[in-house]
């Protein structure tokens, strides 16, 4: 047995030495998936939809075809493969708050966003990625190709967060390696890095370092977001508010949410818009995996709520 089959049948994975056996495996043809590969332009539906930060996200959307090859793939392939310890972001099970619990009691936090992260994770580190777990360079290269799209991950498919973290694994080690030493806490929740430390100066001293070690692996800062908050200001970490002994949504998220039951109570059912329940409705359950306290606090307000206005949509929630 190949050294490559045994890495294969050592993480678990489908041993595939060509279009045929990823044929035989997927249980689609070989020319749809000679398709796929071959013309991406013709598989992917492209749009940009604008950032709340300004400026515009390119969104390439994978055909039926292609996703279902795609899911394939993560299901079968990436999802048995470890990412870094300090990955937070699109593993199973884990949430913003997993990103932001590290960095709870430090007197400094340095938040920092990789520019265009996706579309940065070049073709040919997906390429490496798959040789190095086992593929010989032909099925590596077709399932680059079902992949990426124009030299990078888009953004859209199924693969793309998985794939992002799995070639992040260089980054994430040196990173880890060089703050490690210096008692700097770091983790990443995709494209955004947030480091945590006891004093200001110790990240203020770090950020050259670790800008050169991000832009030595083929990524960039942008820069308009890079901040470090001392001890006399807010301590944000993905949306949460980091406190010196908790993590949540914060006292004003709180209260807005708490005014928008209200507003919902009082507002005649016939008045209320769906999208407006929706909004409320989903952050109640984005809640439940980031501030259970709140969310405690939150289902009491609304049980008072549903008492006294008994004829209003809350008795739906």
């Amino acid at each position: 047995m190949s050294s490559d089959a045994i890495r294969l049948s050592l993480l678990g994975l489908p041993k595939l030495t060509s279009l045929s056996d990823l044929s035989t495996a997927t249980h689609l043809s070989k020319g749809l998936l000679f398709r796929c590969a071959k013309y991406p332009d013709k598989q992917y539906h492209t749009y940009t939809i604008p950032k709340k930060t300004g400026g515009a996200r390119t969104i390439s959307q994978p055909s039926a075809e292609l996703k279902a090859v795609q899911g394939w793939i993560l299901r079968t392939i990436l999802d048995y493969l470890s990412v870094s310890p300090a990955c937070k972001g699109f593993v199973s099970g884990a949430s913003t708050r997993d990103n932001a619990s590290p960095h709870i009691g430090a007197k400094a936090v340095m938040s920092l966003d990789i520019d265009d992260f996706f579309q940065n994770v070049k073709a040919s580190y997906v390429f490496s990625l798959f040789r190095t777990i086992g593929y010989c360079a032909r099925v590596a290269s077709i399932l680059t190709s079902l992949c990426t799209f124009r030299g990078g991950l888009p953004q859209g498919a199924p693969t793309s967060p998985a794939l992002a973290n799995l070639t992040s694994l260089r980054l994430d080690a040196r990173i880890l390696g060089y703050v490690g030493r210096r008692g700097i806490v770091f983790t990443r929740y995709a494209d955004d890095l947030t480091f945590s430390a006891y004093s200001y100066g110790s990240l203020s001293r770090a950020l050259p370092v670790i800008t050169k070690i991000i832009e030595s692996e083929g990524f960039s800062i942008n820069r308009r977001k890079t901040r470090i908050s001392g001890p006399a200001r807010r301590h944000i970490v993905t949306g949460l508010i980091v406190t010196h002994e908790n993590v949540g949504v914060g006292r004003e998220t709180y209260r807005e949410l708490r005014a928008k039951l209200h507003r919902l109570a009082t507002t005649p059912s016939k008045s209320v818009k769906k999208q407006e329940v929706a909004k409320v409705r989903g952050f109640m359950a984005y809640l439940n995996s980031v501030d259970r306290v709140r969310r405690t606090r939150l289902d009491k307000y609304l049980d008072r709520l549903r008492m006294k206005y008994p004829k209003s949509i809350l008795t739906t929630f």
